[in-house]
């Protein structure tokens, strides 16, 4: 995350879902994301703060992120050194934005 954050920025920090190879896991995560003006996505991304079973990151990568009411498709990106796993998504994110409003809210 930059200290340069404009208004258009938005952070969640706290409890989700995280649906990965047919098995759901709550965890909590740290996401954040931005409209970008090239291809007019909003991207998002951030930590997963569990640990995930190893049997699941072997078979998929491709996981659904919900939170409250709202799903959006992610992927695992990777395993951190830290043991933690960083997720990203395009298209809207599965926390409330708030800020411009945009085609992706």
């Amino acid at each position: 995350m930059s200290s340069a954050a404009t208004e258009d920025d938005q952070t969640y920090d706290g409890a989700a879902t995280l649906t990965l190879a047919g098995a759901r896991f709550r965890v909590r995560v740290r996401l954040t994301g931005h409209l970008d003006p090239i291809d007019g996505n909003y991207h998002w991304q951030g930590t997963v703060f569990d640990s995930l079973p190893e049997t699941s990151l072997t078979h998929a990568r491709a996981a659904t992120l919900t939170i409250g009411g709202r799903s959006a498709p992610a992927r695992i990106t990777e395993q951190t050194p830290w043991g933690t796993h960083s997720v990203a998504g395009v298209g809207p994110p599965p926390y409330a934005r708030s800020g411009p409003a945009s085609a992706t809210t």
